[in-house]
């Protein structure tokens, strides 16, 4: 008998037609194997017997990086082959394709690059089916060399016969040696090296204290020695990156392990395959103070690339950093790289090998026990996020500008981007949309319906009113706890969502939301009073300009020169807004308490203050009681920011510990949060909270909040696939749409 197979899901540049032809052979089954589209097609002839053994095992085995969603079968006119062969690739198939992420080195080519008998001994780009760059290197589908950036590099002779052979490496797109693949380039100065010459050279200068350039999978990084201060130092200068702590990646688990804290499920994250950096907990300050400052963790990640490891093995440690300069996109194009003038930068190590999608690294930490996604890119994407929820149009959300990152979503998967930056910035709002237009296409996802943030100025809002189909606007909050209810398929639920700011329905500044949700609709229940804050976009980086709006409508008298200059802004409101935001509160705590009075980097005010209150927890000292007066206006109720702030205010002025006080005003938070909810229940019946919006990477809030409300007999969702900051709005944005449109047709019908 003749039948066609289709298979669908990550079959692509996982090794999976090779792994079809050996199960073929072994069974006695003639036919072929192809790609076609974004899925792969085989058409086998056999016994009924072999193929129903070849049907059972292609759903039940596959090949590491593969994800087998479904297999279609169906009779085929009668055929006869000679053997089982991997023919051409077609591109007929309507049918969504799921593209791999970039795969780490799999443990075969690591036993290979460490071995002096094997041919790729020490060879920096190895890879085979199971690993290698896949998405950064993709031009167009099928997955093929001819549509990879791998296409410049001819196959020597060893090489082709290992990929037509039965080898590991049959029909690895990426497959290359010593002998015809990418080489490694080293420039310093006017100085060229090239393949071991330029491996070692780089080796030895980084090990003298050198800053380098290095070309990674999805971009370039710059690297450094965790060890040597002036080096760290120099590497802020050449980033401009004043404070924000740097990740550094070790050689191996064993070499993490000596330094961090770390439990099965961050080992589980540390080692999966999206080798993303992960949030831990530093038993000994091993490296100079340059590198994390006081932060008491240390973003920490694998080595992914045969270059990686061999640096890593003669260096140790290093700094690993996005090699782009503070606010601005990663860099991907080798001109661009080494015509970087700077004195900090000693030297770029590289490579031929174009990258066509730029992708940082991710990471990740674990929190209340769950893996939470902070940064989503290399490892992670183009893969979907699969939802209950199956939409007939195809929507495009737009994200928000801070983090920016889009979603497509089509069908029940919601593919989303990587994250960019901040759209201020006009060379991320360029690679912004030269990502859109190149993932439409990949993926042939052409959206019949717009979804964006209700803030007008938003330059993706602006974007998204170019764009030819119908908008639907969505409130910034309410697109955050939409993303918790996409994730855990919620129809409904209490959303407590805390972040820095986000344009509300009433045009003031929201940001610590307590929304009943139900299907695409909220009802806003509980949220910070307002108060005035002057200076305009100034009050989110200058937190002392934000405490002293706060303490000017406490009605005290700040000894301090610039509060006679608030007074007077405030009093004649000029540039002036009114604010309800959770984050400027943080800022203005942390500046009260002098932890910390400027956001160098986003999150700087309120990341110290955690630090605080989490020094003062550790040592045992009992935090200062502090509470949140509550007002029910009779449709909502406020939180009282104003007489909390002078309660913190007056402590200090008695001699109160900073960290007694930044621990009480986070046990505050969290139970106000339990109090508002329990309300909120008590009136709808509703007992499910969903948190998100960037205040929740604050862990020890999310902690005690997560512990409050499951004591109380909540049901609590966090974020996980996606962050939840800023970077995960898309997904909510699109899930409400959704929602409104399956809405829609329900009244219509």
């Amino acid at each position: 008998m003749t039948i066609s197979i289709s298979v669908l899901g990550v079959v692509q540049g996982v090794g999976y037609r090779p792994f079809v032809a050996r199960l073929a052979e072994e069974l006695g089954i003639n036919g072929t194997v192809q790609n076609n589209g974004g899925i792969v097609e085989i058409t086998a002839d056999a016994s009924k017997q072999a193929a129903d053994e070849f049907i059972h095992r292609l759903k039940s085995q596959q090949p590491p990086g593969a994800d087998v969603i479904q297999v279609m079968t169906r009779p085929a006119p009668q055929q006869s082959f000679d053997g089982f062969h991997i023919i051409p690739s077609t591109q007929s198939s309507a049918e969504t394709p799921l593209i791999p992420p970039d795969l780490p080195i799999c443990e075969d080519c690591q036993r290979e690059l460490a071995s002096p008998a094997d041919r790729r001994y020490c060879y920096p780009f190895i890879s085979c089916v199971a690993c290698g760059p896949r998405y950064s290197i993709i031009n167009s589908l099928p997955y093929d060399r001819c549509n990879i950036t791998m296409d410049e590099f001819p196959m020597c002779a060893d090489c082709k016969e290992e990929y037509t052979t039965n080898t590991r490496r049959r029909h690895a797109q990426t497959i290359s040696c010593h002998e015809c693949g990418p080489q490694l380039i080293f420039k310093t100065g006017e100085t060229v090296y090239h393949r071991g010459e330029a491996l070692q050279k780089g080796i030895e200068m980084l090990n003298s204290g050198a800053v380098l350039a290095l070309k990674g999978i999805g971009g370039y990084q710059f690297a450094c020695s965790p060890n040597d201060q002036s080096a760290v130092e120099r590497l802020r200068l050449l980033k401009r990156r004043d404070k924000k702590p740097f990740a550094v990646m070790f050689p191996s688990l064993d070499a993490v392990k000596q330094i961090c804290s770390v439990n099965d499920k961050e080992e589980k994250l540390l080692t999966s395959p999206a080798r993303p950096i992960v949030l831990l907990n530093q038993l000994k300050g091993e490296f100079c103070t340059a590198v994390s400052g006081e932060s008491r963790f240390l973003g920490v990640f694998l080595p992914y690339t045969g270059l990686h490891q061999l640096l890593l093995n003669d260096c140790g440690p290093l700094v690993m950093t996005s090699g782009n300069l503070t606010n601005e996109p990663i860099m991907i194009h080798d001109e661009e790289m080494l015509h970087l003038k700077s004195d900090d930068l000693d030297g770029v190590l590289y490579h031929t090998r174009q990258i066509v999608t730029p992708l940082d690294d991710s990471v990740a930490r674990v929190v209340c026990g769950t893996g939470q996604m902070i940064r989503r890119s290399r490892g992670y994407v183009p893969m979907p996020v699969p939802l209950e929820l199956s939409t007939e149009k195809s929507i495009l959300a737009m994200g928000g500008d801070l983090k920016a990152c889009f979603c497509l979503y089509k069908g029940n998967r919601a593919y989303l981007s990587q994250y960019f930056g901040d759209m201020e910035e006009y060379a991320v709002s360029q690679v912004f949309q030269q990502n859109l237009n190149r993932m439409e296409q990949l993926f042939r996802i052409m959206p019949s319906v717009i979804a964006c943030d209700l803030h007008p100025n938003y330059f993706t809002s602006r974007l998204a009113e170019q764009l030819k189909a119908p908008l639907v606007r969505i409130q910034h909050h309410h697109a955050h706890i939409g993303s918790v209810m996409a994730e855990h398929s919620l129809q409904s639920c209490i959303g407590v969502a805390f972040d820095g700011t986000g344009y509300g329905t009433d045009g003031c500044v929201w940001g610590s939301e307590f929304l009943l949700c139900s299907g695409s609709e909220f009802k806003r229940s509980a949220h910070l009073g307002y108060v005035t804050l002057c200076g305009g976009d100034k009050a989110s980086k200058d937190a002392d300009l934000a405490a002293l709006c706060l303490l000017y409508a406490t009605g005290v008298d700040v000894p301090d020169s610039r509060f006679a200059m608030v007074k007077a802004a405030v009093a004649n409101q000029v540039n002036t807004s009114e604010s309800a935001s959770m984050g400027r509160l943080f800022d203005a705590v942390s500046a009260v308490l002098k932890i910390r009075t400027e956001n160098t980097y986003e999150g700087e005010c309120a990341i110290a203050l955690e630090n605080a209150a989490a020094a003062s927890q550790s040592a045992g000292e009992a935090p200062y009681p502090l509470s949140f007066q509550i007002q029910d206006t009779g449709c909502e109720l406020t939180l009282n920011q104003v007489n909390l702030i002078k309660d913190i205010y007056q402590a200090v002025e008695n001699g109160v510990g900073k960290g007694r006080l930044a621990l009480g005003f986070h046990l505050a938070v969290a139970q106000v949060v339990l109090t508002v909810c329990r309300s909120i229940r008590e009136q709808s019946g509703e007992n499910t909270a969903a948190l998100s919006g960037g205040v929740f990477a604050n862990q020890l809030l999310v902690q005690e909040c997560v512990r409050l409300l499951k004591d109380d007999g909540f049901r609590v969702c966090l974020n996980a696939a996606v962050p939840c900051n800023d970077s995960g709005i898309s997904l909510g944005q699109a899930w409400l749409c959704a929602q409104k449109e399956i809405s829609e047709n329900r009244e219509t019908e």
